[in-house]
């Protein structure tokens, strides 16, 4: 019986491409829906995601390290490609070191089952993975993330892709899998579901939620709540968590993700939220141990660093709000520069000249505060302990900020609301959501009109909460409870990652 070993490229803390759709993630899911046709089939099969590295060396190495510990007669990678964002189709390939005529029946079955052009085999010597793993090995690079042609063939067409892909490394006929889950009852019988729910009904909502992350257990728990707010989102649907008539009928046909709207000006690029991310995974604060709240969710820490790097995108660009965040410290004691000017001192963190080093002294700040705030959950509804339940004074978000301290900092304050209302700034809740679990209560908001607004940008655009904190802080810090009674935590290393997500930000200008 032949062996099989196939793990997905890249890792959960070390991102390949992302574009239309984010390469590792969708490696997984292929490498686990492959290894069931296996299955069918009497193959051996054996699958690996890397979780836990934090470097590119680390995340290769892991990986290869993995595959020659196993016992097996082949090695798979699955890749996705990447060029640029374009509605052309570009195609799949399969590469090789010494295995091209099973490189090309692989790209061939790709290329007929997926409907893409087909690349064919390629030799690739250069590859850490095709060079050092000791059985015969081939690397998949499944189609582009980036061409939404090739993205909506894939999503057309996953199973059968996945299918063929495992018919031709193993050699072997693979048995169908049945759809997942039966459509047999019809959407109008369908229930409306929410948070709290269980049952038949929850568990084919999951199942035909695509790249469902978590149990397929029919508990409409917390877990299941941010898949069908992220299914949701990346269909153009009303992201509210719950599986009505519309998100129901979506999924009923198969619906496409919505191709991401065109970058604003001031939004990171793709590569660049790629590296900061990395950045933040790899760097000192990501491993700290916050006092009285633990260790930050990767979210909040990689959420942080990309929420700065737009914001510093925004002060090279004299931006008004950028501006007044980083202006130098005033004397005011509703100034949190100034209120903390002794903690900040003891840093060596000077801020008496506005510009950079204000700004990152100032995230640095909020890395504690959010920390303080909200153990880092951007999704963080308000205080049930407390009686401020108006649409002004309700608390939203990772830094528990209400609409009402926007009268500290106008127009700076209404005018960046504006722009993340209007789709001119992106919030990044992707990378703050990792390792993050919300609740019902947690997405409830209060009141109406702009306060209401309010409250749901800071959880559904966080890096929105992480600007509003700054400029709140910057003109009325006594905002905030934990920042009058000194509970912050400031650190060295904290700013040190802020430092160095500039200087890669400075590197590519």
């Amino acid at each position: 019986m032949t062996n099989i070993a196939i793990s997905s490229g890249h890792g959960k803390y070390v991102p390949g491409a992302v574009d239309i759709l984010d390469e590792h993630k969708e490696a997984v899911r292929v490498v686990d829906k492959v290894a069931e046709f296996l299955k069918s089939s009497g193959t051996g099969v054996k699958t690996f995601e890397d979780t836990t590295s934090k470097t590119q060396n680390e995340n290769l190495n892991t990986i290869v390290n993995w595959h020659n510990k196993q016992s097996r007669d082949l090695d798979v990678s699955v890749h996705f490609n990447c060029y640029e964002h374009t509605s052309k189709p570009m195609g799949t390939e399969c590469l090789y070191v010494t295995q091209a005529d099973l490189a090309d029946d692989v790209a061939e079955a790709m290329a007929k089952s997926g409907g893409f052009i087909d690349r064919g085999p390629k030799k690739r010597t250069d590859l850490y993975f095709l060079n050092n793993t000791s059985k015969p090995a081939i690397l998949l690079e499944v189609c582009f993330v980036d061409s939404t042609a090739d993205v909506d063939l894939y999503n057309k067409n996953f199973d059968s892709l996945c299918g063929a892909i495992a018919q031709s490394i193993s050699g072997q006929d693979v048995a169908p899998i049945p759809p997942q889950p039966p459509e047999r009852v019809p959407v109008s019988q369908r229930p409306t579901l929410r948070q709290g729910d269980e049952g038949s009904d929850v568990l084919d909502m999951q199942r035909m939620i695509p790249n469902f992350s978590g149990e397929f257990d029919g508990d409409f728990g917390p877990t299941t709540l941010d898949n069908v707010m992220r299914y949701q989102r990346t269909r153009g649907l009303g992201t509210d968590g719950i599986c009505g008539p519309e998100t129901w009928q979506a999924l009923y046909d198969h619906k496409l993700p919505v191709p991401p709207p065109p970058r604003p000006p001031s939004a990171l690029t793709a590569e660049q939220e790629a590296a900061i991310t990395r950045i933040a995974n790899e760097s000192k604060i990501a491993d700290y141990n916050w006092k009285d709240r633990g260790v930050a969710p990767t979210g909040y820490t990689q959420g942080m660093a990309l929420s700065f790097g737009q914001s510093y995108l925004r002060l090279q660009g004299e931006h008004p709000a950028a501006v007044e965040m980083a202006k130098a410290r005033t004397s005011s004691d509703k100034d949190v520069l100034n209120l903390w000017r002794a903690q900040f001192d003891a840093l060596h963190m000077s801020n008496e000249r506005a510009g950079d080093d204000v700004l990152r002294h100032l995230y640095a700040f909020m890395l504690g505060s959010g920390m303080r705030e909200s153990s880092g959950q951007y999704c963080c509804g308000r205080d049930q302990s407390a009686s401020n339940v108006t649409s002004d004074t309700c608390e939203a978000g990772a830094f528990q900020t209400s609409y009402n301290a926007s009268n500290a900092s106008k127009p700076e304050f209404d005018d960046l609301m504006d722009e993340y209302l209007d789709g001119r700034s992106i919030g990044y809740i992707d990378a703050w959501s990792e390792g993050v679990s919300c609740s019902a209560a947690d997405w409830q908001n209060y009141g109406s009109g702009r306060g209401a607004e309010f409250q749901r940008l800071c959880k559904e655009q966080p890096a929105f909460s992480a600007e509003t904190h700054a400029l709140t802080l910057r003109n009325l810090c006594n905002h905030y409870g934990p920042v009058i009674r000194f509970e912050v935590e400031l650190r060295a290393d904290a700013e040190q990652m802020f430092q160095a997500v500039q200087d890669y930000m400075d590197s590519v200008a």
